[in-house]
Order: structure tokens, then sequence, then C-alpha cells
């Protein structure tokens, strides 16, 4: 389904993502900042984007499809749940929160809920990311060095080329 708008539980979200999770602890705008090209990804067919943080926050260009709120003296569940009562079609919004009373509220309203792991763990990404994160994940082997040494290294004009994932 294409929705019209997706309210995102800023930090219940963030905080489920561990990488940005430890960077909350020394640099929490540097961890906004972060999650909030984490969303733009995983947000093409959700409409326009909010992703709301609690209490208040160094501003952050949401840009075009995106907002970004701090909820100021409310928290960001409150800013949510009142959000989805002046919705005048609550059932084309998406909420992103792990948050039991968040998810319940959304329900009540008829909006779509999906839950912060649901979120983080969206697969629709290209192949071409997925296999670009095990290739920058995986170590390189001792074969493989000595390989591209061959190939590249110290001026040597070998044209033997073997396939380095050959043990032979």
């Amino acid at each position: 389904m294409e929705y019209k708008k997706t309210y995102i539980d800023g930090y219940n979200v963030l905080r489920k993502i561990t990488r940005l999770e430890r960077m909350m602890q020394s640099d929490a705008d540097a961890a906004r900042r972060a999650f909030v090209e984490f969303v733009r990804k995983r947000s093409r067919d959700k409409g326009h984007v909010v992703i709301v943080f609690d209490g208040h926050g160094e501003v952050i260009g949401g840009g075009h499809r995106m907002s970004i709120v701090f909820s100021l003296t409310r928290t960001a569940d409150a800013w949510i749940r009142m959000s989805l009562e002046q919705d005048r079609h609550p059932r084309m919004v998406l909420v992103v929160s792990s948050d039991n009373e968040v998810r319940a509220h959304a329900a009540a309203c008829g909006a779509d809920i999906v839950s912060a792991q649901e979120f983080i763990t969206d697969r629709k990404e290209s192949r071409e990311d997925l296999v670009e994160m095990k290739l920058k994940n995986r170590a390189v082997s001792q074969h493989e060095v000595e390989f591209w040494l061959r190939q590249f290294g110290e001026g040597s004009a070998s044209s033997e080329k073997t396939d380095p994932d050959d043990d032979g």
C-alpha cells in the first residue's frame, strides 16, 4: 500500500539500531542525522514521512517528502497520537513504533502499524546495496591479497591471472 503519511517514533526506532544507539552517547546530533538518512533510504513508498523526536534538538533538514519534528513540551508519543486524531485520512497513514500505547492508538484510528524492528529490517533495498554491504563486511583472505598484489602490486608484469577464490 502506498501511504499519504508516515509517522516515525524517532528515538523508539533509532535506539533499536545498535550503531546509532552507541553514537547517541557521544554525539546525539550526528546520530539523529544518520537516522534521518537511514529513514530516507527506506521510505520511498511511504508518502510524506514525519520523524518525531522527544524534546528539543538541533534543526535537521528533512527535505522533499520528509519532516523532522521535535515534540518540545510533550512526548513524541503524544505528538503522534494528536496528529493521528487530527488527520483527515488516518487509514492512509503508517505509524512506525514499538511503543504499545502508540500502536494501540494508531490501530484505533485505523492507521497501519509497523514495529521498529520490522522497519529496520525491511529488505526492499536494491540487490546492489545488499551485495555492497556483504563485500564491505567480508574479510579479505591472504590468498586474495596475494592475487591482487600479483595483478597490481610492485610493478609486476606477470600475465598470470588466476581466480582469487580458486584454491589450486
